[in-house]
């Protein structure tokens, strides 16, 4: 697993990867969004319903937390043996969005996700069994 030295690091990692990602994706035009490519296993709509279900799910968590409720993780409705179920909620939930909106509920997350980091300290965000 990858570790990180600081939470400035974690955030950087973050922010290059989805700017890696987002110029990929700034190439794909919106008519090509449910385009089928031998060999990749997602439409462009499809990979960005996956990336905003995700970090979602992962800004629901650390609500649901905070509000101090039980976490059901993945989901309330899918166990971790059910991916399958919950990849296919992604995208009936997402992949009917425009690129430009896919692309902008991602970055509202990132964002979301980059306020969640700087709220927590060093040892909440590493340390094993600070959080749930």
């Amino acid at each position: 697993m990858r570790t990180y030295r600081d939470k400035e690091n974690l955030k950087n990692e973050i922010r290059q990867s989805f700017e890696k990602y987002n110029s990929e994706i700034d190439t794909i035009p919106e008519a090509l969004k449910d385009k089928r490519v031998p060999g990749v296993d997602r439409t462009p709509a499809e990979n960005l319903a996956y990336q905003v279900g995700w970090t979602t799910l992962l800004l629901k968590w650390e609500a649901d937390e905070k509000r101090g409720m039980d976490m059901k993780t993945p989901s309330e409705q899918f166990k971790w043996n059910q991916l399958g179920g919950l990849y296919q909620w992604f995208t009936d939930t997402y992949a009917h969005l425009s690129l430009a909106d896919l692309k902008g509920k991602l970055c509202e997350n990132i964002v979301a996700i980059q306020t969640m980091i700087d709220s927590m300290s060093e040892e909440e965000l590493f340390q094993p069994h600070m959080r749930r």
